[in-house]
C-alpha cells in the first residue's frame, strides 16, 4: 500500500501541476466574449508563467488564448461566439505591459473574430442544407485556416517587435472584420423569417 502512495502521489502533483498551468484555476476568470474586447487589459491575462518558456529566447512577452464556440439554440439558430481566455492567457514578464503589446495580443483575437465571421457566413449561406457533422467540419476550416493567419500575423510582425510591420497588420486586420461587419452578431438564423 505504502509503495502505491509514494508511486502516486507524485504524479498527482504533477498532475495538478500541468493543469495549473494549462488553465489558472487559483486566479480563474471566465472566457470573455469578443463584443467586449475593448474592456481587455493585460491584468486580465491571469495564466501562471510556464518555466523555461522563451521567444526566441526572450522572456518578456505574451500570449493570448482564443477559441470559437458554436451553441444549437432551441429555436433552430446558431450562434457563434469568439471567446478570449484570460486564465490562458499570460505575460512573461510584469513590466512589459506595454499598450502596444497589449495591442498586439488583441489583434489576436479581432483575427480570431474575423474566422468567425467568416463561419457565419458560410453558415448563413447553406442555412438550409447543413447538418452539425458539417458545421463541425466547417468550424475545423476555418479553425486551421485562422492559426495559420495567427502564425503569419506573428511572424511578420515578430510578435510586435517589428512596429511598420505591426501597423500594416493592423490596417489589414481592421479592413478584414469591416469586410463582414454583417456578420458580426453571433447568431445566424438558421431559417428565414419574413
Amino acid at each position: 500500500m505504502r509503495f502505491i502512495i509514494i508511486l502516486i502521489l507524485p504524479s498527482l502533483i504533477l498532475l495538478a501541476a500541468a493543469i495549473l498551468f494549462d488553465i489558472n484555476y487559483i486566479n480563474y476568470k471566465p472566457p470573455i466574449p469578443y463584443s467586449e474586447w475593448p474592456k481587455i487589459n493585460f491584468y486580465d491575462f491571469r495564466a501562471l508563467k510556464k518555466p523555461g518558456v522563451t521567444l526566441s529566447g526572450v522572456k518578456e512577452f505574451a500570449y493570448i488564448k482564443t477559441n470559437r464556440i458554436i451553441y444549437y439554440l432551441n429555436n433552430g439558430d446558431v450562434e457563434i461566439i469568439t471567446y478570449f481566455h484570460p486564465s490562458r492567457s499570460y505575460v512573461f514578464a510584469q513590466d512589459i505591459r506595454s499598450a502596444d503589446l497589449l495591442k498586439h495580443e488583441l489583434y489576436h483575437f479581432h483575427i480570431s473574430e474575423y474566422y468567425s465571421r467568416l463561419l457565419r457566413k458560410e453558415v448563413f449561406n447553406q442555412r438550409n442544407r447543413l447538418t452539425k457533422s458539417e458545421m463541425e467540419d466547417l468550424r475545423r476550416k476555418y479553425y486551421l485556416l485562422e492559426n495559420k493567419e495567427q502564425d503569419e500575423y506573428d511572424e511578420n510582425s515578430y510578435h510586435s517587435y517589428v512596429m511598420k510591420e505591426q501597423r500594416k497588420w493592423e490596417i489589414k486586420i481592421d479592413s478584414m472584420l469591416q469586410s463582414l461587419e454583417e456578420f458580426s452578431k453571433p447568431v445566424v438564423h438558421m431559417v428565414n423569417r419574413e
